[in-house]
């Protein structure tokens, strides 16, 4: 087999990919890196490549800080509820419209609803008099039932369930299968990669979304991991702390404990990803050719 030659071509690509993935890189390292600095190094502005005055005294802070355990259990309970509750509409919605228009004429009327509904959403001012209208400010449901429905993941999904053969379909209602059979049974298992695609998608915006909590929940009690971190900031009251608390403080500051939240926020996605990212690339393409 004959090898093939390095050209120039080649090797600038390799360090084009190298610095892309290196400036991708070093935010989060340098986030980690900081969550291990101590508190003179980074306000000097010397922390770029290595922690300095390493210690763990941002992470020890965090196991004592009840607020931030409070917030992620609420991220956690948003995740589960609202990804729960995402894909089962998806799946609800996308099915009835894979099928063909002879089957199912209604159906274009609701492709184009949905497209309108998604071009021209009504923005952010209706949705805050909406939630106020039905009493749901400081409520949990404020921040899953306004994206029940991602209708651009509704369609993708519904692309996914047209590449499924009709003919299985009409082969399970010949069998004396309901809809809900055929769903389930049928259409569910054979998009499984796509399913877990989109459940990533839909994981990786609830954990990360801030926003909605920071306009709709006035509780901070109530407030997700993201929204607390976002206003995150350290209120030293030096009167009713011992000595060794300040001691322990004077080695940390709002940047460094800031990195360490950050770190620590991203450890779900991390965890989760890598058994996911074997469905990502097939889950992808499923739909996109037909034929």
């Amino acid at each position: 087999m004959r090898k093939r030659k390095l050209t120039a071509g080649h090797v600038v690509i390799v360090v084009v990919l190298i610095v892309m993935a290196m400036l991708c890189f070093y935010p989060m390292w340098y986030t980690l890196i900081l969550s291990f600095s101590d508190r003179v190094y980074v306000d000097a502005g010397r922390v770029w490549l290595i922690p300095m005055g390493f210690n763990l005294k941002s992470y020890s802070k965090i196991l004592e800080d009840s607020v931030f355990f409070r917030s992620m259990w609420v991220s956690i309970k948003r995740v589960v509820v609202g990804c729960s509750l995402n894909m089962l509409m998806l799946v609800m919605t996308a099915y009835p419209l894979c099928v063909p228009h002879k089957k199912f004429p209604e159906g274009r009327f609701f492709k184009w609803f949905f497209l309108v509904n998604m071009m021209f959403n009504g923005g952010l001012i209706p949705s805050y008099v909406l939630m106020r209208q039905y009493h749901l400010f400081n409520s949990f449901w404020s921040m899953i039932l306004p994206g029940a429905l991602p209708i651009w993941n509704m369609i993708l999904m519904m692309n996914f369930f047209r590449n499924v053969p009709y003919e299985l379909n009409e082969a399970a209602t010949i069998d004396g299968a309901n809809p809900l059979q055929i769903l389930f049974r049928i259409y569910v298992p054979l998009c499984v990669p796509s399913l877990a695609c989109l459940f990533l998608f839909q994981f990786v915006g609830h954990w990360n979304s801030y926003f909605d909590g920071l306009l709709y929940i006035n509780d901070s009690a109530k407030q997700p991991l993201q929204t607390y971190i976002y206003n995150l900031n350290i209120r030293l009251d030096y009167t009713t702390m011992s000595y060794e608390e300040i001691i322990a403080l004077a080695e940390t500051s709002d940047k460094t404990m800031n990195a360490a939240k950050i770190i620590v926020a991203m450890v779900p996605i991390l965890v989760v990803y890598p058994f996911i990212q074997k469905y990502f690339t097939s889950g992808m393409l499923l739909g996109a050719v037909k034929g």
